[in-house]
């Protein structure tokens, strides 16, 4: 019974046999594109790497070689944080200078509440990020205590 380690071996064996066969430039060309595709995939991992480390909306743009296609990727880093932004860009959008005043009045209304939304949401990431430290920061070093002798003890409860 043959295992899964055995089998790229035995494929990997024709491949430099065929590529002896090939014509120099095909065989660049084809070089070319391995070293295109391991250099994309690993660009794309870091990309998405950023995108969940630092809550950021990574967008990246790869230009074939040869034919000079591009190939564009985006990797939302905050789900939330880009839907409230993408609703707040969409409220401030409005030409305010279009508007009556009646308009004006109820667009200011409305952006004050969306503002009111932003700032519960960060005081809410504060208090969570604060409780988050507190509780590693006492996780991971008690606060000293001061012990007290049996006899001691025992002396200062007859006062």
């Amino acid at each position: 019974m043959e295992t899964g380690a055995k089998k790229p071996a035995a494929v990997a064996a024709p491949a430099p046999a065929a590529a002896a066969r090939q014509p120099p430039q095909q065989q660049q060309q084809q070089q070319g594109e391995e070293l295109f595709e391991t250099k994309h995939a690993e660009l794309l991992s870091e990309a998405r790497d950023v995108a969940q480390e630092f809550g950021a909306d990574v967008h990246a743009v790869v230009f074939r070689p040869g034919d000079g296609g591009a190939v564009r990727h985006e990797f939302v880093g905050a789900g939330q944080e880009a839907r409230l932004k993408e609703v707040v860009g969409r409220a401030v959008a409005k030409d305010v200078s279009a508007m009556g005043m009646e308009e004006v009045v109820a667009h200011e209304k409305h952006l004050q509440r969306l503002r009111a939304v932003v700032a519960n949401e960060l005081r809410a990431k504060a208090a969570a990020n604060k409780a988050d430290k507190a509780a590693a920061a006492g996780a991971t070093s008690s606060p000293p205590r001061q012990e007290v002798s049996g006899a001691a003890a025992a002396g200062s409860s007859k006062e």
